[in-house]
């Protein structure tokens, strides 16, 4: 048995999800497969658009779990799709949330189910921003979740600690002194080999994962999740990082997602408020135009592989691809295509190929054909 995690809506997760299917996105601590994976204790499979099942989808034989991608677990929802018999269909309010398949995942696993309704209360995301207004409830069940029945790492008594000590959890090997840690809204987990610099100042909820650094005197609030190999400096507020990626230096970030192998140049600000102090409008893929968000705090959402040049200002609600550069004078447009260089030039693929080759081998990780075969088709769908 494995579960098979179906996209529903990837397309209003773009730009981060061009080079994801959903179900591989960051929100709390862990991506929402790894969560699916630790509830019910499976290897998961991701099913989104065709050329990134190359990458993310394998065959296998035996029976499935078909997720919704967009529901988020919780114990009474894991429990009802737990009990799930084969060719029973779990729905809620008319949408589809998982079928059980005893002929693994194909045409058939549709065919003949019965629906079961779920009566319990649910939670889905359903457009990028979404990820981090929920992020603060997921980063407190995440860190319930991966946290029970163990000790964490003791706190240095060179920390000002306020609330809770229960609350934070700190890996082997991470580093955290002379730091104001509080906990008093949401807690704080620390992963492996992180290192926190001395004055920073950190309101939780908060995770930040392995082998990351905060650097000297941040501020960190909001609630906001930092994945693995990142560098992340300056003003932070509700805002999540997918991983290996860098805000090294000052500058402000709030209620944005930013995508893996980003680096957002010194002193890079982005608003997440208009002047007008009313609803923003964020540019839908689907429509291609700007259309209302029904958020008033909306920052950016950034591609992976994507850099700023110093002292860039993003406006309110900017989105950028994947693979760009964005630097000049005055503000960059508010959406800004794949592969663009500044905004005048398009990016050559084999000359960006190369230099993400050379981020990731600076990390000691590798990129992958099926990454490069997937940059291609980016390049082509994302005009």
């Amino acid at each position: 048995m494995k579960i098979v995690l179906v996209d529903s809506n990837w397309k209003t997760f773009l730009p981060v999800s061009f080079t994801r299917p959903v179900s591989h996105l960051r929100c709390g601590i862990l991506k929402l497969y790894e969560k699916w994976e630790k509830h019910l204790q499976l290897v998961s499979v991701s099913v989104s658009e065709e050329y990134l099942n190359t990458k993310f989808f394998k065959e296998f034989d035996g029976g499935a779990l078909i997720i919704n991608s967009k529901f988020l677990p919780n114990k009474e929802l894991v429990e009802a799709i737990s009990e799930l018999k084969p060719s029973e269909m779990l729905t809620f309010n008319g949408k589809w949330i998982a079928i059980k398949s005893d002929v693994g995942f194909n045409k058939k696993s549709w065919e003949g189910v019965t629906p079961k309704i779920f009566k319990g209360e649910v939670k889905t995301i359903e457009n990028w921003w979404d990820l981090y207004k929920v992020n603060g409830v997921e980063i407190e069940n995440d860190f319930d979740l991966i946290t029970r029945g163990r000790i964490s790492q003791p706190l240095s008594s060179t920390n000002t600690l306020i609330g809770s000590v229960d609350r934070i959890f700190i890996e082997k090997g991470a580093y955290v002194e002379a730091c104001t840690l509080n906990t008093q809204i949401g807690s704080i987990y620390i992963g492996n080999s992180v290192e926190v610099m001395e004055g920073c100042s950190i309101r939780g909820g908060f995770s930040v994962l392995d082998d990351s650094k905060i650097k000297l005197g941040s501020k960190i609030y909001g609630p906001t999740s930092i994945g693995p190999k990142c560098r992340v400096g300056g003003e932070v507020k509700n805002s999540i990082f997918q991983g290996y990626s860098n805000k090294s230096h000052d500058g402000y970030l709030g209620n944005s997602i930013i995508g893996e192998w980003v680096n957002l140049g010194a002193d890079t600000n982005c608003s997440n408020l208009k002047n007008t102090f009313s609803e923003a409008k964020v540019w839908d893929y689907e429509k291609k135009s700007f259309e209302l968000s029904g958020e008033q705090f909306i920052g950016c959402c950034i591609g992976d592989f994507s850099k700023t040049g110093i002292n860039t200002m993003l406006n309110t609600a900017s989105v950028i691809g994947v693979n760009s550069n964005v630097f000049g004078v005055g503000f960059p447009a508010k959406k800004i295509p794949s592969f663009s260089w500044s905004a005048t030039e398009a990016y050559n693929l084999n000359k960006a190929w190369a230099v993400n080759q050379n981020i990731a081998k600076m990390a000691n990780e590798q990129l992958t054909n099926f990454d490069f075969e997937i940059l291609k088709s980016i390049q082509e769908i994302d005009l």
